[in-house]
């Protein structure tokens, strides 16, 4: 089925009616020759292809594709990359989420100027980011201190160190709990499943690393 042409309008309602990130994904991958073909008109279009552009990157973080999300910067017009603010932007966040600086990711969702269009993902994915965070800092710690919990998650580390109930309560919600006396919060544990399809993949990668770690022995 051919797509509607690729506009402002248009993609503003591929956004709005994407059930799922995967869904947004995709459909704003389909839209990649289109977009493609309007950036060789030189000069033209450069707000509609920044929007685009800016768009498709945060769905592929949405969806934890890092790698995907550094190739699609290096498939963006390089002229319109290297002079849109919103591009540039989206350099500097994968830059950060690349690096796990976690304060830095935060604080450029938050403090960069993103253009009204692109807020709604922008904080969807600021959600996300801080979500998946929480389910990183779940299974690395028994225990932590509440303003090392709280810099992980874009809180304020000298409120959470205070026991601030507000915050407290973002960290009880997900099941942690807190251990005032000692100022230690508990993660709940989170235990991953292997999905069954990837089960029989699963034992035989555990079965060719016990087969080299048996040559090395």
């Amino acid at each position: 089925m051919d797509l509607p042409p690729l506009s402002q309008e248009q993609l503003t309602a591929v956004v709005a009616s994407a059930k799922t990130p995967t869904e947004l994904y995709e459909t704003l991958s389909d839209y990649e020759s289109q977009a493609c073909l309007l950036s060789m008109q030189k000069g033209k279009h450069a707000e509609l292809l920044s929007l685009y552009y800016s768009t498709y990157f945060f769905s592929n973080l949405l969806l934890d594709k890092t790698i995907e999300a550094r190739l699609t910067t290096q498939r963006m017009p390089q002229e319109l990359l290297q002079n849109d603010s919103s591009l540039q932007n989206c350099l500097t966040l994968l830059r950060a989420v690349w690096q796990r600086k976690y304060e830095q990711v935060y604080k450029i969702l938050r403090e960069l100027p993103w253009p009204e269009a692109l807020q709604p993902i922008v904080q969807s994915y600021e959600s996300h980011f801080q979500e998946k965070t929480l389910k990183e800092v779940s299974r690395a710690y028994e225990a932590i201190r509440p303003a090392a919990a709280a810099t992980y998650l874009g809180l304020d580390p000298a409120a959470a160190q205070q026991g601030d109930p507000a915050i407290m309560q973002k960290f009880i919600a997900y099941g942690w709990t807190w251990d005032q006396e000692k100022g230690l919060l508990h993660p709940k544990p989170i235990v991953d499943e292997v999905p069954k399809k990837d089960v029989r993949l699963y034992n035989e990668l555990s079965e060719v690393m016990a087969l080299i770690g048996n040559r090395r022995s």
